[in-house]
């Protein structure tokens, strides 16, 4: 896996993501995210770190039934053997990037994988998570989810039908003015910086402020242009469609080789339920996506 241009990667290296932590397994949708996130660590001089889990048999244990049966022990003995084996073959193609790397194993439940992916990108730059065909799988969803609302660090969701050719050259950043706007916003700055162009799209913009207001989206695009980024603005109405689609085809139309977004959510009792437009922009998912909340 060949290294990105010289020159490219020492401007990138300035600034960006020197530590980036990639949610691993052996699935497609995984090492097709893994080869992403080894391209964005040789453009920005970072260490790669990959998180792989030995996902233990669940056993519900009980005071009445404290006695673990023969065959949980067995599926927890297979189910380690399995782990190491694909540790060595994760670790085979760990050997052949061109990044600086290191493959962690940690042995857990399925449940507890998400929380555990979070502690561990409180500690990186940039978390990279593969998304499979389909809406994710249920590891993939989990992830997710703890990883943007867990872990205070930027996730990027590379779909596992996306063909790169190399650093994106056009981003499309959804701008509505809020919080969760700007933090994905600028935690992609690092990217952003080696574009092309980036444009800005609000869909269905509030024009509803006092008329002395500042434009959101032309002052933020004032403030692109002190970080010398090529910014362009543009309003977007979604005419019945929803918001994710909306975005998703401008992305198309654009030609957007990444999408920056807002991630959303509110905690009901102890879990996290997604915005509507994140879960959109996961089931549409065509282009890479950094979120952020």
């Amino acid at each position: 896996m060949a290294a990105m241009d010289t020159t490219i990667a020492k401007d990138c290296a300035i600034l960006g993501y020197r530590d980036v932590l990639v949610s691993q397994d052996e699935s497609d949708a995984s090492v097709h995210a893994l080869v992403y996130a080894d391209m964005l660590c040789s453009a920005f001089g970072g260490h790669l770190t990959g998180l792989m889990f030995g996902l233990v048999p669940f056993y519900p244990m009980s005071a009445a039934n404290a006695r673990v049966p023969e065959a949980w022990i067995h599926a927890q003995r297979q189910a380690s053997e399995e782990a190491e084996q694909s540790e060595r073959r994760i670790k085979a193609i760990y050997g052949k990037l061109a990044s600086r790397n290191e493959l962690r194993r940690v042995d857990a439940f399925e449940q507890e994988a998400g929380q555990i992916c979070a502690r561990h990108a409180r500690c990186a730059d940039l978390t990279v998570l593969g998304w499979s065909r389909d809406g994710g799988t249920d590891l993939e969803r989990a992830v997710f989810v703890s990883c943007l609302f867990e872990s205070g660090r930027p996730l990027l969701v590379v779909p596992a039908a996306y063909a790169f050719r190399g650093l994106p050259q056009r981003a499309l950043v959804a701008w509505d003015g809020s919080r969760e706007s700007s933090r994905a916003l600028h935690e992609a700055l690092p990217i952003l910086r080696q574009t092309r162009l980036t444009r800005f799209v609000a869909v269905d913009p509030d024009d509803s402020a006092d008329s002395g207001s500042l434009d959101p989206t032309a002052e933020i695009a004032r403030h692109l242009s002190r970080h010398e980024i090529a910014v362009e603005t543009r309003r977007a109405h979604s005419r019945g469609r929803d918001v994710a689609t909306a975005l998703a085809e401008e992305a198309d139309h654009f030609g957007a080789s990444l999408l920056v977004l807002g991630g959303y959510g509110h905690l009901r009792a102890t879990e996290w339920i997604l915005g509507d437009t994140t879960r959109g922009a996961l089931a549409l998912a065509r282009t890479p996506m950094l979120f952020a909340n």
